[in-house]
Formats: structure tokens, C-alpha cells, sequence
């Protein structure tokens, strides 16, 4: 789990380090300033196809294959933000991208869930997101350090260098020993606590699918509660990580004011802006230890209260309460998001029969990149039609239907025990 985890920490870095540099000096890229957010979204629209695309890459070619020529790929994308010229080279790169991050997050969802045990799970999804998550914290900043001092080719061509060490470990995955820990939700032609099927006695084990074996379809109990953690997946990605994330500085530009500093002193708008959003890739790196506050008080329970919390925290942003206060409880969702979305990686891989997991998580992870996409384009697109209260108001309604949607099928409640 530690390889494929720095295979993609280290991979990361150049697509991070793009979102800090190119909306701040678009003219050293030589890109229209309008076609910024297309290059910037583009990775995550592709991800839409190339999510079934890796499922079947990891049953066609198993683990190593896929991942290898992700990374090689993935850090040629790096190489061009620095070298190529003109939008449509950059547009190539950035598809190119998504479809790298597609493999590689889909891979190191299927070693987690080979590597993990019921107890353990949340945890060890835990480590994988928030490693990730480091090396887009690294990115960002040592990215943006390095530009400013060496310019756009040199700096790209260095992180790029950086990430040629995710090669390495992806490759060492193919010479770790296999079956040192119990694959989860694996039986002998049953069915896990959750409820899904699995593999009859003497089918193959694999964690990622990598026979075409046909598999047992999931019971209707477990299909339902699937469909409810794919959901709940997309609104929180839609709602706190497009929505409000997106639109978080154009609130503060409306409470506030343009001209409005922090303390006299510290800084305007961007500068608290960027502080509020740095606190939420922190919590993203601190998920080994929400995961593992998942697999101790009971996954359900916390998704459950984290949910809420964010639906507390979308509605305060709708009206128009002391800004201090609304601010802190936006802090609190963002580690209420990261515990939510490490505690619904777990609950997914867990839902996922043996043979069915590469399918099961890509849907799942498609699932987030629809809510990830959208979320800003809707939102921003509304509010031509109405205010930004009334946008919350429509997100704070969808996570008031995903809490509903918990507290009915996995009957589990928020602040509860």
C-alpha cells in the first residue's frame, strides 16, 4: 500500500502545481485567459470514460502493467506543461492526465482493499487519500516556489524528474509478496455482513480483478446500499469540494467587501481564501486518522454526523449569519468532508465483491468525478438566475437527501453511538 501510495504522491505533484501557476501567470503559457478553466477542468470530464477504461486494464493486464505506464505517461504530461506550447498541446497533456489519475487511483483503491481487514480498512484508505493529498500539498507550494525562482520549463522539468521516482515503487509492486493479509469481504460462495456475493470455493482471489471469471451479481440489499454510497459520494463532492470550494472567495467578496483585510493588517480576500482552502487539503492528510475513527465507532455512524455537519455548515452559508462563525464551521465541514469521503472509500471497497472490485470502484470513482465536475459549472451557471444564498440552498437540499438516504438504508444517525 506505502508504493502505490508514493506512485501517486509522486505523480501528483505537476498536475497540482498547475492549478497554483497557470490562473496566476496564464500569460507565461501562452493560453487565452478564458480557456483556463477548460484546461483545468478537462482532467476530470475525461476521467467520466477513462474510469471503466482502467477497470478494464487492471482485469486485462493485472496490477503492475497499467500502473507503470501510468506513471511514464503522467509525468510526460508534466514535462509538456513546461515545454509545449499553445493550448491545444496543453489540452492533450491534461486529458492524458485524467486518465492517468483514473489508473492510478483506481489501483491503489484495489491494493488497499487486498491488503486490508475489516478493522483496518478506513485506516488504510485513510493513508492512501491523504498521502495523495501530501503530494498535492507539496506541489502547490514548492511547485509554486520553484517558478517564481526558475521560470515555467525549468520548474515543470524538475517535477517532473521528481516524479520519475513513482516508477520505481510501481514497478516493486510487482515483486511484493501477495495474500499477507486477508483480502476484504472474501467467502466461500456466500455473502459478507453488507451483503454482497462473492466467489464460489476455489475461484482465484485476486484484489483487482485480474481474472474474467464471471462473478456472482450483489443482492438487492447490497445494491442499495451501494447506490446510497455512490450518491452520497457525488453530493459531497458537488457540494462542498465544487460548490463551495469554487465559490468560497466570491462570498467573502460579498460579506466582506473587495477592499475588506484581515486584522488591518494580515491580508485581503485571496489571503483567507487561500488559508480556508489550505486547512481542507490538511484535512485530507490527516484521513488515516479519520478512517481509523470509521473502522473504532462504526462507519455508518460517522458518515452519518459527518454528513450532517456539512449540511450545517451549507445552510450557515446561506444566510447571512456572523461571518466568524459561518467561516469556523466551514473549517469543521472540511474535516467532516475528509472523514466522510475516506469512511465512504472504505464502505465502497467493503460493499464490492472479490471479482466485481475493479467495476464496483470505478463506477464509484466515477460517480465522485461527475459531482466534482459539475458542481462548479451549475453552480457558477445558477447564479446568473439567483443569488448565492439560494445556490447553497439547493446544495444544502441534496445533503439533506443523502443524510435521508443513510438514515434509511444503512439506518444509521448522526451524533449517535
Amino acid at each position: 500500500m506505502t508504493l502505490v501510495t508514493a506512485t501517486l504522491a509522486a505523480v501528483i505533484l505537476g498536475d497540482s502545481m498547475l492549478y497554483n501557476v497557470l490562473p496566476a501567470q496564464v500569460q507565461a503559457f501562452q493560453v487565452p485567459v478564458g480557456l483556463v478553466g477548460v484546461l483545468l477542468s478537462a482532467n476530470r470530464f475525461v476521467r467520466l470514460a477513462s474510469n471503466p477504461l482502467a477497470a478494464w486494464a487492471f482485469r486485462r493486464f493485472g496490477l503492475v502493467k497499467p500502473l507503470v505506464a501510468s506513471v511514464v505517461v503522467a509525468v510526460a504530461t508534466t514535462a509538456a506543461y513546461g515545454v509545449g506550447q499553445g493550448f491545444a498541446v496543453l489540452l492533450v497533456a491534461r486529458l492524458l492526465w485524467g486518465v492517468c489519475f483514473s489508473v492510478l487511483r483506481l489501483g491503489g483503491y484495489l491494493v488497499v482493499l487486498e491488503e486490508g481487514g475489516e478493522h483496518s480498512l478506513g485506516r488504510l484508505m485513510g493513508f492512501f487519500r491523504g498521502g495523495w493529498r501530501a503530494g498535492s500539498v507539496i506541489g502547490v507550494l514548492a511547485g509554486g516556489i520553484m517558478f517564481d525562482l526558475t521560470g515555467r520549463t525549468t520548474s515543470f522539468l524538475a517535477v517532473a524528474a521528481v516524479g520519475l521516482l513513482g516508477l520505481p515503487a510501481a514497478l516493486a509492486l510487482g515483486r511484493r509478496p501477495q495474500g499477507s493479509a486477508a483480502p476484504v469481504a472474501v467467502g466461500q460462495g456466500g455473502a459478507d455482513p453488507d451483503g454482497a456475493a462473492h466467489q464460489s470455493q476455489g475461484q482465484p482471489q485476486t484484489g483487482w480483478g485480474a481474472t474474467d471469471a464471471p462473478a456472482p451479481e450483489m443482492n438487492v440489499g447490497s445494491r442499495r446500499k451501494l447506490l446510497v454510497v455512490n450518491f452520497t459520494s457525488f453530493v459531497l463532492y458537488f457540494t462542498i469540494g465544487g460548490l463551495v470550494v469554487t465559490t468560497l472567495g466570491l462570498l467573502l467578496a460579498q460579506r466582506l467587501g473587495p477592499g475588506a483585510t484581515i486584522a488591518a493588517a494580515m491580508g485581503g480576500i485571496a489571503t483567507l481564501n487561500g488559508i480556508l482552502l489550505a486547512v481542507r487539503h490538511l484535512a485530507d492528510v490527516a484521513a488515516p486518522y479519520l478512517g481509523h475513527l470509521g473502522d473504532r465507532l462504526g462507519r455508518e455512524q460517522v458518515l452519518a454526523t459527518s454528513v450532517a455537519i456539512c449540511l450545517a455548515a451549507t445552510l450557515l452559508l446561506a444566510y447571512p449569519v456572523v461571518i466568524g462563525v459561518t467561516l469556523a464551521m466551514v473549517l469543521v465541514a472540511f474535516v467532516a468532508t475528509s472523514a466522510a469521503l475516506t469512511t465512504l472509500d472504505a464502505m465502497a471497497g467493503r460493499l464490492a465483491p472479490v471479482h466485481r472490485r475493479a467495476q464496483v470502484m470505478s463506477r464509484y470513482a466515477t460517480w465522485q468525478d461527475v459531482g466534482a465536475a459539475a458542481g462548479p459549472l451549475l453552480g457558477y451557471a445558477l447564479l446568473s438566475v439567483m443569488s448565492l444564498g439560494m445556490v447553497y440552498l439547493g446544495g444544502a437540499a441534496l445533503l439533506a437527501a443523502a443524510l435521508a438516504s443513510l438514515v434509511i438504508v444503512f439506518r444509521a444517525h448522526p451524533f449517535s453511538q
